[in-house]
């Protein structure tokens, strides 16, 4: 072999080599996608395996499934999106959802729906509607729910009750019944319900669920966009008479609720199918007397569409397509039964849930029942400032429960805000 025939192969090996070198590096991609349940319990888990199937059928590519904190998620979100910097799968509350909308940040999914035959256009939760926006689909339902009350049948044992409340004032009764000083040291170690006292969505959530048992045919404001005074009073009665009872942690926000209930210091509160989680995390001695039951609000079931999945707008294509493959892998008959079996939640998909699965889950019924029925909490004609909208009625909300306010002088207040979002 000539020198010149041995430097030709050696620049021809090196040539190949950076071919290879480029084409594996090409290879390996990273999906940035924050979540505020990339910890929580249930659902995380059904998260994560989800991940690593698609990382396993789509080789050099990983997902980045970093946690962000609820409160101040959707802050974060908006200033990386106006940035520039937005992530490649889009995990949202989907209260926030039309932000986004407005603001042409999301991708149009109608052709790929059209071209994959997606199950979203047909065997999809109602509340897919949500995500529609100007006659395009930007976004596809993760969960569609209706709250249910968690109970301690054991602590009702305790306290002679024979069963959960079904009405508003049954669980005033059956709070205070609940409330327990058990060492007679003058501080309360079991309470009967439990609701965020601080600021927090789940503020608004307790007051609508209340609300809509005092209207069954009503919202919090009407189409002429003024306010529901009597239904708002009512709500507002019932939290202040639980707090005023002393049958109600002060001071919590909804991870405080949550931890209450299942460490057993609290014996009743109103969540949505996630509780599956917060259940299933309990102390055995515990989780053996934790039940779901229907809401104590006389059938009226609070609930609607809890959270999306989104592509961004402006993606690489390559990153575009990737994101709207998990999309894909995520609406499965396989990853949609696994909703139920890990995540403990009632799937986005219709006709997925055996006999066997429903068998293994003796509450998944109680959620699928809850989401079937449950009414939507964005008012119609809030939906573009339910976001501004939800945090007016939280203050108003804490302002009469909490610290006393008057309810008239809180709506008249809260009816001016309103108006401006007009």
């Amino acid at each position: 072999m000539t020198h010149r025939t041995i430097r030709r192969s050696f620049i021809a090996l090196v040539a190949s080599a950076a071919l290879w070198s480029s084409a594996a590096l090409a290879q390996d991609i990273v999906l940035d996608m924050p979540s505020w349940q990339a910890t929580e319990p249930g659902t995380s888990d059904w998260f994560k395996e989800l991940i690593a199937e698609f990382e396993a059928q789509n080789p050099g590519v990983t997902i980045n499934f970093s946690h962000e904190p609820f409160a101040g998620y959707n802050d974060k979100m908006v200033t990386r999106f106006a940035a520039g910097n937005p992530p490649d799968i889009l995990h949202l509350p989907a209260a926030n959802f039309m932000i986004y909308a407005q603001e042409g940040w999301l991708e149009p999914l109608d052709e790929r729906l059209a071209a994959s035959n997606s199950p979203v256009l047909t065997e999809w939760t109602p509340v897919q509607s949500s995500c529609q926006y100007e006659g395009q689909t930007l976004c596809v339902i993760v969960l569609g729910y209706g709250y249910v009350l968690g109970w301690n049948e054991a602590q009702f044992a305790e306290a002679g009750l024979s069963g959960p409340p079904t009405t508003s004032a049954e669980l005033i009764e059956y709070a205070k019944a609940l409330t327990v000083d058990r060492d007679g040291d003058g501080t309360i170690d079991q309470y009967g319900f439990v609701f965020p006292t601080v600021t927090h969505s789940g503020v608004e959530t307790t007051a609508t669920s209340f609300l809509f048992e005092a209207d069954p045919d009503g919202h919090w404001v009407d189409a002429e966009g003024q306010l529901n005074r009597d239904a708002a009073k009512a709500a507002w009665a019932v939290m202040k008479q639980l707090v005023d009872d002393g049958s109600v942690p002060l001071g919590i926000d909804n991870n405080g609720k949550r931890q209450f209930f299942v460490e057993g210091r609290a014996s009743m509160m109103l969540e949505g199918p996630w509780i599956q989680g917060n259940i299933n995390s309990a102390a055995p001695e515990i989780q053996a007397g934790l039940r779901v039951a229907p809401t104590p609000t006389s059938g009226q079931v609070y609930g609607g569409a809890s959270n999306v999945l989104a592509v961004p707008a402006g993606l690489d294509p390559e990153r575009a397509e990737l994101a709207w493959k998990f999309i894909e892998l995520f609406t499965s008959p396989e990853w949609q039964a696994k909703y139920a079996t890990v995540a403990g939640q009632p799937p986005a998909r219709a006709g997925v849930l055996s006999a066997d699965i429903l068998a293994g889950n003796a509450n998944m019924s109680q959620y699928v029942a809850a989401a079937d029925s449950a009414r939507d909490y964005i008012p119609p004609g809030l939906e573009e400032n339910y976001t501004r909208f939800r945090d007016l009625v939280i203050e108003a909300t804490l302002a009469v429960v909490v610290q006393g306010q008057d309810p008239d002088a809180a709506l008249d207040q809260l009816q001016s805000e309103v108006d401006r979002l007009r």
